[in-house]
């Protein structure tokens, strides 16, 4: 990120919460539809790749959509589910990819970087995000 003297840095957080059986309970009732609403293609992709971390993981990226709502500053209002995608880089490290309405919201702003962590432990899954750019 360049830092030259000048630039205007900011730094957004955002955290969420999620109880795993919530979400089980959403897919066990719904099945693909509540996919198709809330997941991208390859957020299903990644999630049911591991029947045995399902829940867990479509939690955790449940989560990871709210945090990142909450780092915007916008919540839900005026963007949808699949407009927050949460991918892995080849490292395998997690990171936020926005599209649509979702994208527009940080057009303003230059060299973004968005830092993700996840967490599970028993029935929740909890979500940070961070992000860091520049105005202008």
């Amino acid at each position: 990120m360049d830092l030259s003297p000048g630039t205007t840095v900011f730094h957004r957080i955002g955290t969420d919460v999620v109880r795993i059986p919530r979400i089980q309970a959403l897919h066990e009732r719904y099945g693909t539809q509540f996919l198709n609403r809330v997941y991208t293609v390859c957020e299903q992709q990644y999630c049911l790749a591991s029947p045995r971390h399902l829940h867990s993981r479509l939690a955790g990226r449940w989560a990871a959509k709210e945090a990142v709502t909450k780092a915007l500053g916008t919540g839900w209002r005026g963007i949808g589910y699949r407009e927050i995608e949460i991918v892995r880089k080849p490292s395998g490290e997690p990171t936020v990819c926005l599209h649509g309405r979702a994208a527009l919201r940080v057009a303003p702003y230059s060299q973004l970087e968005w830092q993700l962590s996840f967490s599970h432990d028993g029935d929740y899954a909890v979500a940070t995000v961070l992000l860091v750019g520049t105005l202008g």
